[in-house]
């Protein structure tokens, strides 16, 4: 008989999530509306405040695990939605770059510090046998969140303006703090660890981590420059490419997570890996819009697959006393590679047409590959525990 995953506790972390991850995107499209139309910012000074988010998030993630690791987690997941919910209040309040830009930041680093724990929280009132599906789940929240966030964010400042729309932010970031608070889990044993620059990331998720850097790199061509590069190849359907591709992501979560926890963590890897390979060159080759939302499918049903395969490949690894600084390592891998990804690209885009870049993406996912077989799956063999339903 299988162990019941809807708990009260994994119901209200799931709920939570969605709600800080729909207040999260409402921000990223009418941030920078609100920073034009309303505070009258250049492009320049936009882009280093929405880039200053991104950059504490990364630098934050390793010491929120370690946190996580060394102090109550229910506490620690309390006190940074908390916060994070105090941050909307100041957004309408602030002006001039300066005190934006110190805002961001400091939103930033909150965002580290709770989607951080709240991926270790869920890994905790998850069944250790239904870990794969527990996630699966989870990592939909993300997905939810991206969807709702900006559609509900451009209507409310399109409607009923700024300082509107802040408050409703601040709404739904305060109902995330209230439903979180039934996610309390049961006490556990902490062994205080000294604090190093080593102990801030776990060893054990490291193969499987620099395995995610390179595919998240294709990840972030996908999520930021298909827009640019339907308009180069007069792709109109551009909106119907993001419902394919994060259907195939919702879908393929749903649903795959039980072959994980059944010892198929091989399998899926390398059929992510293989739906990847093939769609990202598909969608710099598409010759006609078909095929463009087709390659995004496929694409999205390979992300959709490694992303929370491998997240809960490193929960396995690791005691649950050490989730945290496995979960901000393999956190950092995601932000780093899409980051990368980002940078790499608006820069060769200048000089190569972005549906060679695609075909080009190939290879980062092919070195994914390597590492995967020669690293990541080696050591996952070595270091994981019995599965108490395969016995594996």
């Amino acid at each position: 008989m299988q162990e019941k995953l809807w708990s009260k506790e994994f119901t209200a972390i799931i709920s939570a999530t969605v709600l800080l991850a729909w207040a999260f995107y409402a921000l990223m499209p009418t941030l920078p509306v609100y920073l034009v139309e309303y505070m009258g910012m250049s492009k320049g000074n936009i882009g280093m405040i929405m880039a200053a988010f991104s950059i504490t998030a990364i630098l934050v993630r390793p010491l929120a695990g370690f946190v996580l690791d060394n102090h109550p987690r229910f506490r620690v997941l309390i006190l940074s939605l908390i916060v994070s919910t105090v941050v909307y209040a100041f957004y309408p309040l602030v002006s001039g770059v300066a005190a934006m830009l110190l805002l961001r930041l400091i939103h930033g680093a909150i965002w580290g510090i709770c989607s951080s724990a709240n991926a270790t929280v869920v890994a905790d009132t998850v069944p250790p046998v239904r870990l794969g599906e527990g996630i699966g789940i989870f990592a939909l929240c993300i997905p939810v969140g991206m969807t709702i966030g900006p559609m509900f964010g451009i209507e409310a400042l399109r409607n009923y303006g700024p300082g509107t729309m802040f408050l409703s932010l601040l709404f739904v970031s305060l109902l995330a703090v209230v439903i979180a608070l039934f996610a309390r889990t049961p006490p556990r044993t902490i062994t205080r660890t000294k604090f190093s620059l080593g102990n801030l990331f776990h060893r054990k998720a490291l193969p499987l981590s620099l395995s995610m850097f390179f595919i998240m790199i294709a990840y972030g061509a996908i999520i930021v420059f298909v827009g640019i590069y339907a308009g180069q190849r007069g792709f109109a359907n551009v909106t119907a490419f993001f419902l394919c591709f994060s259907a195939a992501i919702f879908f393929s979560r749903l649903f795959l997570g039980r072959l994980f926890d059944k010892g198929y963590f091989f399998h899926l890897v390398v059929a992510g890996l293989v739906l990847t390979a093939a769609g990202l060159p598909w969608l710099g080759l598409a010759a006609t819009p078909i095929q463009f939302l087709a390659a995004g499918m496929v694409s999205g049903f390979g992300f959709g697959i490694l992303m929370p395969t491998c997240q809960a490949a490193v929960n396995d690894l690791v005691d649950y006393r050490e989730r945290g600084a496995a979960n901000s390592t393999y956190l950092v891998s995601y932000d780093l590679g899409a980051g990368v990804g980002v940078l790499l690209i608006g820069f060769l885009a200048e000089k190569v047409p972005l549906g060679r870049i695609y075909v080009c993406c190939f290879f980062p996912i092919l070195l994914s590959a390597g590492i995967f077989a020669l690293a990541a799956l080696p050591h996952y063999h070595r270091s994981k525990p019995v599965n108490p339903v395969t016995g594996t």
